[in-house]
């Protein structure tokens, strides 16, 4: 079971992305003991190929020791935010909720993939090809 779990987690981790999220704001109390999998889900955003998907996402850690309930708050480029509350959610619960959102408002969803053909491919290579004449 525990193999399906990091095989599950790596295939999210893989097609992550942090195009639409503006902010993310983690919130616990270190001392509790249900907060592992928002430590978990913050040390897998901080990773350096999901970070370099929007450079602009702010990540910011409010640590308190005040007995707060675990929270994730994403805040979205058009102004909507999304509150995970954590103590009872693993970390595949969380990255797989946080991706369908992200999926679903990425600006890159419609846009379709440029085709090249091969005359643009021929007229590309600097006048190297079949002379006319």
């Amino acid at each position: 079971m525990a193999f399906a779990l990091r095989k599950a987690t790596t295939y999210l981790v893989k097609r992550m992305h942090l195009r639409p999220v503006r902010k993310v704001q983690f919130t616990f109390d270190p001392y509790m003991k249900n907060v592992t999998s928002i430590r978990d889900v913050a040390s897998t955003l901080h990773k350096p190929e999901i970070l370099e998907t929007n450079q602009g996402t702010i990540l910011k850690f409010d640590i308190k020791s005040d007995r707060t309930e675990p929270r994730i708050d994403v805040h979205f480029n058009d102004g909507e935010k999304l509150v995970f509350k954590t103590g009872n959610l693993s970390q595949l619960e969380i990255l797989d909720y946080l991706y369908e959102y992200v999926q679903e408002k990425d600006p890159r969803k419609n846009e379709s993939p440029e085709l090249v053909t091969k005359s643009a491919k021929a007229g590309t290579k600097g006048g190297k090809g079949k002379k006319k004449r």
